[in-house]
């Protein structure tokens, strides 16, 4: 009950929107009380407030139980070794980690999930739906649902996933959560047109660091591809020293709102020199937070083009805090206002061009939204010469 009513009060004071979305906070606590007093298991009581604050809809606002006996502390990174998305209106594999035991198993993108602990993918959405509210979008809220498949402690470890190969053949493989190399990872090359792309997972230290050590290898090149699928968020400091290679000059970035109505406004610096080619950025729907904000600022400023799915839609600014029994409340406490005055939350990243996600290019191994932005850059550059 101690916990219960910190975690309530913080919102009820903290909480970025003193309407709560919309939401009767005071009924809230009202409902959650006989629930909280009843639960009959620690793992039922961390769930209540885990749907609790569902209620909110804001991806940014969430209840982390300590972690089971087996799963990695929290700032351990671990992963099963492939990625889910939605193809064709199916859940497919998108993903798989080179050398990961999905990898060795034979799990390859473009298979299709058909069965978590042999229960009928369909049905455990339909679980999910039945007990959370949703997110800050439907798009995310889909996302973080097939992240729940992978990782949600509503079931059980280890995971075995039921699949379809590329013959129609079925096949099961059972995977454990294996720790991974902690965020940041910076890659990047020259793509086969001469145009430079650079892809990071987070936007925090030392990514903006390397993004500049990066960047210098292809200021040579006209043209630049930012990737930013599947990139979570992070730092606004960082952000703002990455945004801070394409423009000359100190430029407004946008705000944060706060609660009392106040606008906190941030500018990139000077930098020592500003990339200028032309830039295109990824983004799907598991981009979000810092990634949306970037994008958005980069698209209102006319300095770079989107390519790929809309965005989470998640832009707001968060804050943590640690609770009795080694759980994690976070919950926001401030809302993007962009250069041009809007609002992103529940909208995100429009694309400048839409590319959805295919199965044939999934089997392929066609990454299509990076062939539309090399022909983006190509046509950008054909304008300015």
């Amino acid at each position: 009950m101690e916990i219960f009513v910190e975690v309530w009060q913080t919102i009820n004071d903290k909480y970025y929107d003193p309407s709560f979305n919309g939401v009767g906070w005071l009924s809230v606590r009202e409902r959650y009380r006989p629930r909280v007093e009843a639960a009959a298991s620690d793992m039922e009581f961390y769930g209540t407030l885990e749907t609790m604050l569902a209620e909110l809809r804001d991806n940014h606002t969430r209840f982390f139980g300590p972690p089971p006996p087996g799963v990695p502390q929290d700032g351990q990174p671990s992963s099963l070794g492939l990625s889910l998305g939605e193809a064709e209106g199916q859940t497919v594999v998108t993903e798989v980690e080179s050398d990961s035991a999905a990898a060795r198993a034979g799990v390859r993108p473009g298979m299709t999930l058909r069965t978590i602990n042999k229960r009928p993918v369909e049905n455990l959405y339909a679980e999910i739906r039945a007990n959370f509210a949703g997110a800050s979008s439907e798009r995310s809220f889909k996302s973080l649902m097939r992240g729940a498949l992978l990782y949600g402690g509503f079931l059980s470890s280890p995971r075995t996933l039921g699949l379809v190969d590329f013959d129609g053949n079925e096949f099961s493989v059972t995977l454990e959560r294996q720790l991974i190399a902690p965020p940041p990872h910076v890659t990047s090359r020259r793509l086969a047109f001469g145009y430079g792309y650079i892809k990071f997972d987070s936007w925090t230290p030392p990514a903006d660091a390397r993004f500049g050590e990066e960047l210098d290898k292809l200021r040579d090149t006209p043209g630049l591809v930012i990737d930013l699928r599947g990139n979570g968020g992070g730092q606004s400091d960082v952000l703002l020293n990455i945004a801070s290679n394409f423009f000359a000059e100190k430029t407004y970035y946008g705000g944060f709102k706060t609660r009392a109505g106040t606008l906190d406004k941030y500018y990139t610096h000077r930098p020592a020199r500003a990339y200028d080619g032309a830039v295109v950025i990824l983004v799907d729907e598991r981009s979000a937070s810092a990634s949306e904000t970037f994008t958005i600022f980069m698209q209102e400023r006319g300095r770079a083009k989107a390519v790929g799915r809309p965005s989470a839609g998640s832009t707001l600014n968060q804050t943590s805090k640690h609770l009795k029994g080694g759980a994690t409340l976070r919950y926001s406490i401030r809302a993007y206002i962009s250069p041009q005055g809007r609002n992103p939350e529940g909208t995100g990243v429009i694309p400048d061009q839409v590319v959805d996600l295919k199965i044939a290019d999934l089997r392929q191994g066609r990454d299509a939204a990076l062939e539309a932005a090399e022909q983006m850059l190509k046509g950008a550059l054909s304008v300015r010469k």
